[in-house]
C-alpha cells in the first residue's frame, strides 16, 4: 500500500483540530491502517480529542487479539470512545469529542469504520463514491429528501453532528466493506475539504497524473482557495 496524509489549519480557525495517522505496513493483525479525526471543543480541547482518539485507536488495533478487521475496529472504537469520554470529564477538556474514520485494506477489500461526519470515498477514473454515511443533522435532511447534497454543503447547520467519539459514554459506529478495482484510490477526509470542494473537482484532482503527495496538497490548496472556513485533513491511499 501507498499513502499520503496531510492536515492544514485553513484560513479561519485559530487551532488545527484535524489529525491523521497512516501506516502502510502491518499493524497488529491488520495489513495496514489509516485514520482521520476531526476534534470538537473549544481552545485546545478539540486538538486533544482528535489526537487522543487517533492514537488510542491505533494502539487498540495493534494489540487486538481478534483476526477480523471489522471486529478489530469495533473493539478499538468502543475502547477509544471510553478513553475520550473519560478525558472529557476533566474541566479543561469538558465537552470534547471527535469524529473518526478508520480504514484498512486487505487484498482488494477495504474495511471502514465511521463515527461522525468525516468521510471515506472510493475514487476511480469515472466516478467518486462516498463509502461512509455522515452522522450529521444535514445528512439526515438529505436522506429524508428535504435538501439536496449540494444544499447541505452550504447549510447553516452543516457542522452539527449527531454522533462522535467521546460525546457519550457509549457510541454506535457504522461499518463498511468495499471491493476495490485496481485503478481506484481511497480518500479519507474531514468536512473542511468536502464542504469547500465539489465531488467532481475532488475526482479530477485524484485522477490527475501526479504523486499522492501532490494530489493531497492540491486538494488542500483548493479548499483554502474556496474560503478555507475549517481545518482540512486529507489521506490518499492506493495499492
Amino acid at each position: 500500500m501507498k499513502s499520503y496524509g496531510i492536515t492544514d489549519i485553513g484560513l479561519s480557525r485559530k487551532y488545527n483540530q484535524d489529525y491523521t495517522l497512516e501506516c502502510d505496513e502491518p499493524i497488529g493483525n491488520l495489513d495496514n491502517l489509516y485514520v482521520v479525526c476531526d476534534g470538537l471543543g473549544g481552545h485546545n480541547a478539540g486538538e486533544y480529542a482528535s489526537s487522543t482518539a487517533a492514537e488510542n485507536f491505533f494502539d487498540f488495533v495493534e494489540f487486538s487479539e481478534s483476526k477480523m478487521p471489522l471486529s478489530i475496529f469495533k473493539e478499538a472504537v468502543l475502547k477509544t470512545n471510553r478513553i475520550v469520554y473519560d478525558a472529557g470529564q476533566e474541566p479543561a477538556y469538558q465537552g470534547m469529542a471527535s469524529t473518526l474514520v478508520g480504514v484498512t485494506v486487505s487484498g482488494n477489500i477495504a474495511y471502514v469504520v465511521n463515527v461522525g461526519d468525516s468521510r471515506a470515498y472510493v475514487i476511480g477514473p469515472n466516478e467518486i463514491t462516498q463509502i461512509t454515511w455522515d452522522h450529521s443533522y444535514v445528512a439526515e435532511l438529505v436522506r429524508e429528501g428535504q435538501i439536496t447534497k449540494d444544499e447541505a454543503r452550504f447549510h447553516k447547520k452543516n457542522n452539527v453532528i449527531t454522533r462522535a467519539i467521546g460525546a457519550e459514554i457509549s457510541v454506535k459506529p457504522d461499518f463498511f466493506q468495499v471491493v476495490l478495482e485496481e485503478d481506484e484510490i481511497l480518500l479519507v477526509c474531514t468536512d473542511g475539504l468536502y464542504n469547500m470542494v465539489s465531488d467532481m473537482t475532488i475526482k479530477s484532482v485524484v485522477n490527475s497524473h501526479n504523486t499522492l503527495k501532490a494530489k493531497a496538497q492540491r486538494l488542500i490548496d483548493l479548499a483554502n482557495e474556496a474560503g478555507g472556513k475549517d481545518n482540512i485533513a486529507v489521506v490518499l491511499i492506493s495499492r
